[in-house]
């Protein structure tokens, strides 16, 4: 059995702002509940892999988001120097 976890991070508008990250990571089948005696472990087994992959998605997400943002911010420096090279120009 897998349990799949999808981050979006979006803008405030509700805009993607950086493309889905998304991680599957294997959990017990309900087979393996196999009474109470078993149930702690299992559901320790089940837990910790999901935090494990829950930490991984997120981060790699917020790496995305930090490629985006470093990105942005290099076009954004290339339109004012070009601004300003295109202003001095002018003058």
């Amino acid at each position: 059995m897998k349990v799949e976890i999808t981050v979006n991070i979006k803008k405030a508008d509700g805009t993607i702002a950086a493309e889905a990250t998304t991680m599957e990571v294997d959990v017990p089948d309900f087979e393996y509940f196999t009474g109470p005696d078993k149930f702690g472990s299992v559901f320790n087994e089940y837990e910790q892999n999901i935090l494990k992959t829950r930490n991984e998605v997120v981060a790699a997400a917020t790496q995305k988001y930090l490629n985006e943002l470093a990105q942005k911010n290099q076009r954004k420096r290339r339109y004012k120097k070009k601004k300003s090279e295109d202003q001095r120009h002018t003058e």
